[in-house]
């Protein structure tokens, strides 16, 4: 994996094709008969999937990266919550719109110092990570265990798609699912699940899911098992690609710490420098937990 792991940022053409090369030769490798299919939608976005007509599972992983989240929205998520999107947004609207004004009315000059934090820590958003191991080198890498797993396996029922855009609004997995639906290589049966930062220092597995899900339960019991603990929520909004195929029920597995408010959850050290550990070990034991389970299905 050692490849990949050299290519940590992937926000331009050129690095996001030079990864993208890395995967379609171990997939090749592999055994797989690969296909690469390029969407214009606002954003060009260029898809690897595995061929496979009609697949039982599809499993996505974004490998495209993101920018610098401003230091003030970490702290928002580790005291909110992902899961809480709205509440944050409506929290740090009211925070901004209140705390600014407050401050200039109280001294103009710590207030003109606080707007200029502001403004540049936003300035941040446009500067690409150079890191993004955990977000999302740990999925693409928990994708191609689970193709090598699925091949020793001998299954023949999924298939693996690492998509682009995720980090720019999800333009890479909708527009994969409608050439899905409009060439019906999916089926409302379909059991659809990204994976996304699965490899940090995140202690809870967590599954989000975005509609009413068949097969979340089954997953969250089996990862549960293994992990002496899985936690699951839904949202309203999206977390990660498995909002695009919503109506499929479509989960995301990732790994989570507890918020300081309870009942939330964060992903710690991603959109920044600290985010360069990757835990193979847990993305090792995932991916095998998710190929007894669907092993044990066919059963």
């Amino acid at each position: 994996m050692k490849e990949l792991l050299d290519i940590r940022k992937r926000f331009n053409r050129y690095e996001k094709t030079k990864f993208l090369n890395i995967v379609e030769k171990k997939l090749s490798e592999l055994g797989y008969e690969t296909e690469r299919k390029k969407f214009v939608n606002l954003l060009v976005s260029e898809n690897l999937e595995t061929k496979n007509n009609n697949p039982e599972y599809i499993f996505i992983a974004h490998y495209d990266t993101g920018t610098i989240m401003p230091f003030w929205m970490n702290w928002l998520m580790k005291l909110i919550g992902v899961n809480r999107q709205i509440l944050m947004i409506v929290f740090t609207v009211g925070l901004i719109s209140y705390l600014i004004p407050f401050v200039e009315g109280y001294d103009p000059f710590i207030g003109r110092i606080l707007s200029l934090i502001f403004v540049i820590s936003l300035l941040l958003a446009f500067i690409p990570n150079r890191r993004n191991l955990d977000d999302n080198t740990s999925g693409v890498i928990a994708l191609l265990n689970l193709a090598k797993r699925f091949k020793e396996e001998g299954l023949d029922n999924a298939k693996f798609v690492f998509v682009d855009n995720e980090e720019l609004g999800l333009f890479g997995s909708s527009a994969h699912k409608r050439y899905l639906e409009r060439n019906s290589f999916i089926s409302k049966s379909c059991k659809v699940i990204s994976i996304d930062c699965v490899g940090g220092s995140g202690k809870t597995p967590l599954i989000i899911r975005n509609s009413k899900s068949d097969y979340a339960s089954l997953f969250q019991d089996a990862i549960g098992k293994g992990f002496d603990k899985c936690e699951m929520v839904k949202m309203l909004l999206p977390a990660s690609d498995n909002y695009s195929f919503k109506r499929y029920g479509a989960i995301n597995i990732s790994f989570v710490d507890k918020t300081i408010i309870p009942n939330g959850y964060y992903i710690k050290d991603i959109h920044s420098h600290k985010d360069k550990k990757i835990n193979l070990e847990k993305i090792d034991k995932l991916c095998n937990i998710i190929t007894e389970t669907v092993v044990n299905a066919k059963v």
